[in-house]
């Protein structure tokens, strides 16, 4: 009888995390209370841990599969972190105490294909994992294009779970929130609020939708979630104000905004915070600080939301696709498209210290966790 390649390498893999889980379950102690930044590196999919404290990676965990987004969202009371990984394919839970693996999905079934893009998140009680699916369907001589779905999975469910539930949702949906009542928040052409008991969506935020006659159609990068330490969900566009007639690029103000919905409130806006002169690719607010927001890619910049002007800009060592603070807002972290993380002050943007990596962050994000 023959086996598939395919179910061998599944039961290899299961076989491979299961042994390295009790091998590193032995070698490593509990982490202790504190706060901690959490993200992915390559080569493969590295997890690693970055007190806060001593600003300095205290455990990583080789989760031994190929690379994806890198995207990654964290429970605190369970200490297991979630990671997409293996070709945005699959997703991974991964015990942060033991390095174990304790939780594991392959989204691709049979000759249906799935990628998730960056689209992870927990329910609020950390019960539940979703993912938005890109699916086609592998025929001989075409693909067959389905219908894209939100996939419920049980974080209890182990190894090799499947997902328990379908919703269809809507299309191009790269990355994902979740409100406090439970409901999701779907970031794609524009902004989407989902029940998750009735399946049933409503658009939130206008992005390539939104018309205003004084304003150019909205350019929006929506890679990272970014709601870590300030329960916001934020992502950033540019977009032009026309001083003359619609239209005419020479006699407009280029300009930063971001979409924001409030996960308490579920209540959703999208001000102007600032001029737009260089690109950025991500943007937060700092924690206790509502009213700035802070930006990178090549420059590291700060800025006034109230009077939408810059407060602070610097050029960083090389591009950073992503950035996270402390909960206290003293703290700057900023990663991805490399191999550190870099640490800045965000009161004057003064570099305090490079945080090396094994390998690039890439498109991963970072998240806060307090345990």
């Amino acid at each position: 009888m023959k086996t598939s390649f395919k179910l061998c390498s599944t039961l290899l893999w299961a076989a491979l995390g299961l042994t390295y889980g009790l091998q590193a379950a032995e070698a490593l102690s509990p982490l202790a209370s504190g706060e901690y930044l959490i993200t992915v590196s390559r080569p493969g999919a590295t997890l690693n841990i970055v007190s806060t404290e001593n600003d300095s990676i205290v455990r990583q965990c080789d989760l031994g599969v190929l690379p994806g987004s890198g995207t990654v969202v964290a429970n605190a009371d369970t200490r297991v972190a979630y990671v997409l990984a293996n070709r945005f394919s699959d997703v991974y839970g991964v015990d942060l105490d033991t390095c174990e693996v304790v939780f594991s999905t392959q989204q691709s079934e049979g000759n249906v294909r799935v990628k998730t893009m960056a689209s992870l998140v927990l329910s609020p009680d950390g019960r539940t994992l979703y993912t938005h699916q890109n699916r086609v369907r592998i025929l001989n001589d075409h693909y067959e294009l389905l219908e894209p779905v939100i996939a419920e999975f049980a974080t209890e469910g182990g190894l090799n779970t499947k997902a328990q539930r379908f919703i269809p949702g809507p299309r191009q949906i790269t990355i994902m929130d979740r409100l406090e009542n439970g409901n999701l928040i779907l970031g794609g052409q524009d902004v989407f609020e989902m029940d998750v008991e009735s399946g049933k969506y409503k658009v939130l935020i206008k992005s390539l939708n939104h018309e205003d006659p004084a304003y150019a159609p909205r350019d929006v990068l929506s890679v990272w979630p970014m709601s870590s330490n300030h329960n916001v969900f934020t992502r950033l566009y540019s977009t032009a104000r026309w001083l003359g007639e619609p239209g005419d690029l020479n006699n407009a103000e280029w300009l930063w905004g971001y979409e924001r919905v409030d996960l308490s409130t579920g209540e959703a806006a999208s001000p102007i915070f600032g001029p737009l002169e260089v690109a950025l690719f991500s943007g937060t607010i700092r924690p206790n600080h509502e009213n700035e927001m802070y930006g990178v890619l090549n420059f590291l910049k700060a800025f006034d939301i109230e009077t939408q002007s810059e407060l602070r800009s610097v050029p960083v060592d090389h591009s950073y696709y992503t950035l996270a603070f402390t909960a206290d807002g003293k703290k700057l972290y900023i990663l991805g498209a490399d191999a550190d993380i870099a640490l800045y002050d965000p009161d004057t943007l003064e570099k305090l210290k490079n945080i090396p990596l094994p390998g690039d962050g890439s498109l991963a994000n970072g998240v806060m966790v307090r345990i």
